[in-house]
């Protein structure tokens, strides 16, 4: 022992060391590492990729090396063995580095997803819960029919025994969508499908196209037909479908509603004005308040909603007029009574009046109109035939474009 020169300890780490040592001719030479603490000694032979060297700790060709332990210190020697040789080299010590943790792996954000929230991210959609768009893995290739007019519905009627018709109104028709889309990922496909399968109620197609309708909008549509393409790009991942949406209300509403509250101009504090008896009393109420705007930024009328719920005492014959560039539109209730917490909808472009759920649509004067709000600023008005003072109603709409 001590024949042989102590080995040199480089390419430290946390779990191996490459060990040098001097190479005898003709001597088969293998490598000792001995763990100080615990005199637990494990064997290498020479590394026949890096002959002059062992790498201890990474199982090497005797496949008894188990990694070395982090930050141990660690005796080594080396043993030469052949003709007319059997020796052992001097010690070296080393000590391992310490186990430093995996390296954090860059925070790349999101992955994107047909399951992620919609958030009205520019070119990005929603319909039925899955999100569409560059946040997804459902790309939207082309989107038609949103900027389209829809088919009109004519009333004109043909003339006897003359050229030309009689012209009548114009209506819109429904609103074709066609949505083309391409999904990347196999597993989120079924979820897909299963959302646009055709039939069943209306529900709202969310989008957010920058130049369409505000930048925000929504339609309230039916999915009629479907269409997936199954070919070769199909096999390889790119599955296209195409997807026919049909939007009864051919309107483009803004994905926000706007509300208002509006009071009555001049109360009547509880005293009924019919019948009339004299002298007059016309009583001291307050000034006459203010109107707030009720503002259409879209291109086309819009259909409020207007719900009122007195606070206390009773209401008696309420009535709205829409205000707009000058002129009146009015709708009137008759022989309607609507009592404290009772609640009270006028939905104007359905044409329905509900008390607690239940109509009154027999309740409508006949010379009510059901009034849209037209594009700019207009004012809605409330009237009561009798009632207290403070009795005000919530008007909620969305702008419309076309």
């Amino acid at each position: 022992m001590g024949d042989l020169s102590p080995p040199f300890i480089g390419d430290v780490t946390a779990h191996t060391a490459r060990v040098f040592f001097t190479k005898t001719p003709g001597a088969w030479t293998d490598v000792e590492t001995t763990n100080t603490a615990t005199g637990k000694a494990h064997y290498d032979a020479e590394d026949p990729q890096w002959p002059g060297t062992a790498l201890v700790g990474d199982e090497g060709p005797l496949g008894d090396d188990p990694p070395l332990e982090p930050d141990t210190e660690y005796r080594v020697r080396y043993h030469c063995t052949g003709p007319d040789l059997d020796a052992w080299s001097e010690p070296a010590v080393f000590r391992t580095l310490p186990d430093l943790p995996p390296p954090a792996l860059p925070d790349i954000g999101p992955q994107p997803s047909a399951l992620g929230p919609y958030t009205g991210r520019p070119w990005t959609a929603r319909w039925g819960g899955l999100l569409l768009g560059e946040d997804s893995t459902v790309v939207l290739e082309e989107v038609g029919g949103l900027l389209d007019a829809p088919d009109v519905r004519s009333s004109d009627a043909e003339l006897l025994q003359r050229d030309g018709l009689t012209p009548g109104t114009d209506y819109m028709g429904a609103r074709t969508v066609t949505l083309t889309m391409l999904a990347l990922d196999d597993h989120e496909l079924p979820d897909l499908l299963a959302a646009f399968a055709p039939g069943g109620p209306e529900r709202p197609f969310a989008f957010a196209f920058p130049g369409v309708a505000g930048g925000k909008a929504m339609i309230r549509a039916r999915v009629r037909k479907r269409a997936v393409t199954v070919d070769r790009e199909f096999h390889a991942g790119r599955r296209r479908v195409t997807v026919e949406l049909l939007a009864t209300d051919p309107r483009l509403y803004s994905a926000d509603e706007a509300s208002a509250t509006v009071a009555v101009a001049a109360p009547r504090e509880g005293r009924p004005i019919f019948p009339l008896t004299f002298p007059f009393d016309m009583g001291t109420g307050p000034a006459v308040r203010a109107a707030p705007d009720i503002t259409n930024t879209g291109s086309v009328d819009t259909w409020p909603v207007i719900r009122l719920t007195p606070r206390a005492g009773e209401v008696r014959d309420p009535s709205l007029t829409l205000v707009h560039n000058g002129e009146r539109h009015r709708f009137a209730t008759r022989g309607l009574r609507v009592g404290r917490g009772d609640a009270l909808v006028v939905d104007m472009g359905r044409r329905r009046i509900t008390l607690n759920g239940a109509s009154r649509f027999g309740q409508v004067a006949p010379t009510s109109t059901w009034f849209s709000v037209p594009p700019g600023a207009s004012t809605v008005q409330l009237d009561v035939l009798e009632g207290p003072d403070g009795v005000t109603a919530d008007v909620q709409w969305r702008s419309a474009w076309m």
